[in-house]
C-alpha cells in the first residue's frame, strides 16, 4: 500500500472517477481489474478500495453504460489484434535470434568435426 493512505469518505468527485475510469477500461478492452488499479492511482486508494466501492455502491447506478461499453467488439478486437501483433513480433524476434545461433553452432559444429576427422587421420598413420 505504497503511497496511499487511508480515506473513509468518498466523494462525488471519487465516485465520478472511479466511474469514469472503469467504463473507460471496458470500453478499450480493458478489465474491471486493471481499471480499479488505475482509479487507485488517480484516487490515493487502494485497488480493493475502488473494486469494493465500484461492487457495493456505484455499479447499478452505471450498468447501462457498463453494457453499452462492453458492446463494443471493435474496442475488443483491436485490442486483441495489438496483443496478437505484438506476440508475433516477439515471436519473430526470438525466432531469428534462435536462427542465427543455430547458424553459429552448425559452423562450430563443422569444424569440430574436421578437426577430429584430421586428428583421427593423424592417429591412423601414426599405427601404420
Amino acid at each position: 500500500m505504497t503511497g496511499n493512505t487511508r480515506k473513509d469518505r468518498w466523494t462525488a468527485e471519487d465516485d465520478r472517477v472511479l466511474a469514469e475510469t472503469v467504463i473507460a477500461s471496458v470500453r478499450n478492452g480493458g478489465t474491471q481489474l486493471e481499471a480499479f488499479e488505475d482509479a487507485a492511482g488517480k484516487l490515493g486508494r487502494t485497488k480493493q478500495a475502488c473494486g469494493f466501492r465500484w461492487n457495493k455502491n456505484l455499479r447499478r447506478y452505471y450498468e447501462g453504460e457498463l453494457e453499452a461499453a462492453r458492446k463494443k467488439p471493435e474496442h475488443h478486437l483491436k485490442s486483441h489484434l495489438k496483443q496478437a501483433m505484438t506476440g508475433f513480433d516477439e515471436l519473430s524476434e526470438s525466432y531469428l535470434a534462435l536462427k542465427k545461433e543455430h547458424e553459429l553452432l552448425a559452423r562450430e559444429h563443422h569444424r569440430l568435426l574436421a578437426w577430429l576427422s584430421k586428428g583421427v587421420t593423424f592417429i591412423e598413420k601414426k599405427e601404420s
